[in-house]
């Protein structure tokens, strides 16, 4: 049985990448391979893998659904780019970094606005996010000239150590070969394999806000009003009691609650 990639690349279903998966929501193994035992039966050739997601996420409950929702999550931030670099200035600082967004710099040709500069240390490094509207698009060599045509430029005006590419997504092969080559740090969607977004996001529990579940427009004022984290609408719980309705606010809340205790 072959399944539809959101690239639109064909493949066959393989099992254990679905069990894998709601493993890294926090499911026990165990209980993953029950949960794909009762999908299997519901699939058929063609089907897509945003319907396999769809299924699964129907199947999982309270903070494992919300691991699992992950990757909408961080496409939740969208449309526009801001509110995901914003969420990357957080994840970096929750390793230590010390971090600015959208700043204008200084080239020796010209200006460029830098989405995250980051400093640690003797350590001082330029972050490009690339946010992706379309969980199927990586982001591909072109880009990854582009970033690293830009620290070029702004490496010795601005005394950087090293250029960061980060997407929501993934990345082409030859977008990897050329970062590597030049030495250019990449983060994404399971890049590099062991240590990619997703993985950095769990071992800090930077969460984005839109892994809780809402109403479009309650989101939307959240967003509007700096709210970027899961933890955020815990410290500044009082400030979404007073832009949210009553009723909003404690579903909110508890939810982050749950998802943050576990």
């Amino acid at each position: 049985m072959q399944v539809i990639k959101r690239s639109g690349e064909r493949e066959e279903f393989d099992p254990n990448k679905t069990i894998s998966a709601i493993v890294r929501a926090g499911v026990p193994k165990d209980e993953a391979t029950r949960i794909v035992q009762v999908l299997e039966p519901q699939l058929y050739d063609g089907i897509t893998t945003e319907e396999i997601y769809r299924q699964v996420h129907q199947m999982l409950k309270g903070h494992n659904a919300a691991h699992y929702g992950l990757k909408k999550a961080l496409l939740r931030l969208g449309p526009e780019g801001e509110n995901f670099e914003t969420y990357i200035a957080r994840l970096f600082q929750a390793e230590g970094y010390l971090t600015k967004t959208r700043q204008i710099l200084n080239g020796k040709c010209v200006k460029h606005e830098v989405d995250v500069l980051l400093a640690r240390g003797r350590e001082k490094a330029m972050v490009e996010c690339k946010f992706h509207n379309d969980l199927g698009l990586k982001c591909n060599i072109q880009i990854a000239l582009y970033v690293y045509a830009r620290f070029l430029d702004l490496r010795d005006t601005e005394m950087l150590t090293k250029p960061i590419l980060v997407t929501n997504t993934r990345l082409s092969l030859d977008a990897q070969r050329y970062a590597n080559c030049v030495g250019m740090k990449v983060l994404g969607w399971k890049t590099p394999q062991e240590n990619g977004i997703e993985s950095l996001a769990s071992k800090h529990r930077v969460f984005p806000l839109t892994m809780l579940e809402m109403r479009h427009r309650d989101q939307i004022t959240l967003l509007e009003n700096h709210f970027i984290l899961v933890n955020d609408v815990l410290s500044r719980s009082r400030e979404v009691y007073l832009l949210l309705s009553k009723d909003s606010a404690e579903d909110i809340i508890s939810q982050a609650m749950e998802l943050m205790s576990t």
